[in-house]
């Protein structure tokens, strides 16, 4: 059994693309390959956190143009201390009822031991080790930041025309994606064939294509649930664009509010905060109230462009973005040291991966993914 972190939502990251015909990168780099080694750094700036960013862009006006997702109150265990001098005899009475009432509520069975709720499974394709990523043309690979490494884990079987738009990844080992058509399938992401349709119906309240991620309810509630936001073609403003969630039981659409950003990816954490990247140029990286979609920091994102697809999704205390700004076909990866790790005082932002061998059109991350450096 793999050692699991205090975790994370994007993501399902997922990441929205460009133009759907891009074909040439991701179908030849998929074809045996199981490794990619990424290129050095070649840029370091860094990135300021007060300022939010421009206006509309002439990109807005492409709407099927793809892209790809609080802080939590921690409760403190109900914890029972007395005192008051009662007889030693009482008081092994309530201990006992106390904890008789406990493993009623919380456990399954007479052993003794608490289920976990919403677990993290033991798979062969580990969840916790790495970003899964989505090319253009429905192709699942996994990407490790340790290392910059590529792996492909094979093409997505679900009988769709392969343009694909989003992705996010949930904690059982599935990746959701959505498809430029607007439909949405699970993939097994030890077993890229293994493709069903969950019942999502596209259109729900207006909304067509859209940034997705699963993100934890809470620090203390690990169980998730798909966050998304109205990929409307309107790059920002004032409340410009629907932010949502999709329940995990009916698959309904449940509006929070409006944000700021019709051009946005989404990305989720383990401990339940919701972030978006937002385009097209400059991009910003944004936390949002998960339960309004109203924003709550905006840190600027300078020279990462989102070109022909982006993508990001959180690890490891990082983000990690995925971009196209060539639009060749082959992404760049970006890596913002969001919890200043180095202890330096800046949240260093660098680009790790010059050319990816696929254009990275969605990014997921398990909320079962770590919160902390490795």
């Amino acid at each position: 059994m793999r050692t699991t972190y205090v975790l994370l939502a994007a993501a399902l990251l997922p990441a929205c693309t460009g133009s759907a015909g891009d074909t040439t990168a991701d179908s030849s780099a998929g074809t045996g390959i199981t490794g990619v080694t990424g290129q050095g750094l070649t840029s370091t700036s860094t990135a300021a956190s007060d300022s939010d960013s421009g206006g509309p862009s002439s990109e807005g006006s492409e709407g099927a143009s793809e892209t790809d997702s609080e802080t939590p109150t921690t409760a403190a265990p109900p914890t029972s201390t007395s005192t008051t001098g009662e007889p030693a005899t009482t008081t092994t009475t309530e201990a006992t009822s106390t904890s008789t009432s406990t493993a009623t509520t919380e456990q399954t069975s007479t052993t003794g031991v608490v289920e976990e709720k919403c677990p993290c499974p033991d798979l062969e394709v580990p969840l916790d080790d790495g970003i899964f990523v989505l090319s253009k043309t429905a192709q699942l690979w996994k990407y490790f930041p340790q290392t910059h490494d590529f792996e492909l884990l094979g093409p997505a079987d679900c009988g769709l025309a392969p343009s694909t738009f989003s992705m996010g990844v949930d904690r059982e080992g599935f990746a959701w994606v959505q498809y430029s058509d607007m439909q949405l399938r699970k993939i097994n992401v030890t077993d890229t064939t293994q493709c069903s349709d969950p019942g999502f119906t596209p259109m729900q309240n207006g909304i067509e294509n859209f940034g997705m991620a699963f993100v934890s309810n809470s620090a203390d509630d690990k169980c998730d649930r798909i966050y998304g936001n109205h990929y409307n073609g309107v790059a920002n403003g004032d409340m410009v664009s629907e932010f949502f969630s999709v329940d995990p039981e009916t698959l309904v659409v449940e509006p929070h509010g409006l944000s700021d950003y019709g051009l946005a990816e989404v990305t989720g954490t383990g401990d339940g905060r919701a972030f978006l990247f937002a385009g097209p140029d400059p991009s910003v990286l944004v936390e949002v109230d998960k339960a309004t979609g109203a924003t709550l920091e905006v840190t600027p994102l300078p020279g990462v462009k989102t070109g022909g697809g982006f993508a990001f999704a959180f690890f490891g205390g990082d983000f990690y973005f995925f971009t196209d700004k060539e639009s060749d076909s082959t992404s760049e990866v970006t890596h913002l040291d969001y919890d200043d790790s180095d202890g330096n005082g800046v949240q260093d932002l660098k680009v790790v991966v010059e050319d990816a061998p696929l254009r990275i059109v969605g990014a997921g991350v398990s909320t079962c993914a770590p919160l902390i450096p490795q």
